[in-house]
């Protein structure tokens, strides 16, 4: 087995760096010589641990298949010290990895027994905010704006990492250290991807708001600062998220719509007029030319300028309008909007 040490520092810590990977906290990846744990073995287990704003990647490397046990035992040393492990898609495969080569070798690992969080699976619970083409590392890589040296993936390193270890050969040596230790620091690069499901469960505030006759515009904040900017365009408008702001732009539509009144069995319907009374008003008419009015009947036009009201939001006791009964998009009166139902119109447009 050998140890490799690489150290460098972070000049600003950010807002997802400092909240996931710790001093508590042991970030690691490993490399095999294959998919299936049954069949393959562990050549190379990474790790990288923060102190400050100092950052040092460990790399422990089995020069053969006789040396895998080395090097779990070491990495298993190592986690003994720590609570919390972060990892990519680490959680489906490198940890169970590891537990099917300890079961292996008849070795009981705590990997278990640590708080394990996978960027991978908490990623992809942000896809209404990120749309990436698939969730890969290098993609979001790609995405938070980061180019790597190494070209290879896992894959494409088994055959060199043989040749290393048939051969002693240096250069297929350097080209998978290179791999492991450019995947371990783009994991740190890419821990600030998490920013974006921590989003969609933040704090959001209300700042400020205006409109015109076609559009109503408001901006919110939040605490979490946002590494690339995002875009999305709805039916009823769009928003833009920079830093800790979010720009939503809503479309209005002015004409007449209609609400509904909650009380119908309070009213009767008028057959040959098609209105509404009062049922204290209408008890002293024929019952032929009255009835019961429906939840369809209680509707009282209203000519105004509409926002849509997406579904599932709740406005509360504000009055809310339909062009039918039926349909099943709802408007609100914009004179009528608050901070708090633009938050929430915020918020289901970042999760839709």
């Amino acid at each position: 087995m050998e140890i490799i040490n690489n150290s460098y520092e972070i000049d600003n810590l950010s807002y997802a760096l400092d909240k996931y990977f710790d001093e508590n906290t042991v970030f690691f990846d490993i490399e095999c010589t294959g998919l299936s744990p049954r069949k393959s073995f562990i050549y190379m287990i990474g790790y990288a641990l923060r102190l400050g704003n100092k950052i040092t990647i460990t790399q422990l490397l089995a020069e053969n298949e006789a040396a895998e046990i080395e090097i779990i035992n070491e990495f298993e040393n190592v986690i003994s010290k720590y609570d919390k492990l972060l990892g990519f898609n680490s959680t489906r495969f490198d940890e169970s990895f590891i537990i099917e080569r300890c079961r292996k070798h008849k070795f009981n690992t705590q990997i278990k027994t640590k708080k394990h969080t996978d960027l991978y699976l908490t990623t992809t619970k942000a896809k209404c905010l990120l749309n990436l083409p698939n969730y890969k590392q290098k993609n979001i890589e790609e995405f938070l704006g980061l180019n790597r040296l190494d070209k290879y993936n896992g894959g494409e390193l088994i055959p060199i990492y043989q040749k290393y270890s048939l051969s002693g050969d240096e250069e297929a040596k350097e080209l998978v250290l290179l791999h492991n230790f450019e995947d371990i620091k783009g994991m740190i690069y890419i821990a600030d991807i998490l920013c974006y499901s921590d989003l969609l469960n933040s704090e959001i505030r209300y700042l400020t708001h205006d409109k015109d006759a076609e559009k109503l515009r408001f901006e919110l904040e939040t605490d979490i600062h946002i590494p690339s900017s995002i875009n999305k365009i709805r039916e009823y408008g769009m928003y833009i998220i920079k830093e800790n702001r979010i720009y939503v732009t809503l479309n209005l539509f002015k004409g007449s719509l209609y609400t509904f009144l909650p009380d119908y069995k309070n009213y009767y319907y008028l057959i040959n007029e098609e209105i509404i009374i009062p049922k204290s008003l209408g008890e002293s008419m024929d019952k032929s030319v009255r009835r019961p009015a429906t939840r369809r009947d209680c509707k009282i036009n209203a000519e105004g300028t509409y926002v849509t009201l997406p579904q599932g939001i709740d406005a509360g006791n504000l009055r809310t309008f339909k062009e039918t009964y039926e349909s099943k998009e709802s408007y609100i009166s914009v004179d009528d909007i608050t901070p708090t139902l633009m938050i929430k119109i915020a918020r289901y447009m970042l999760k839709h």
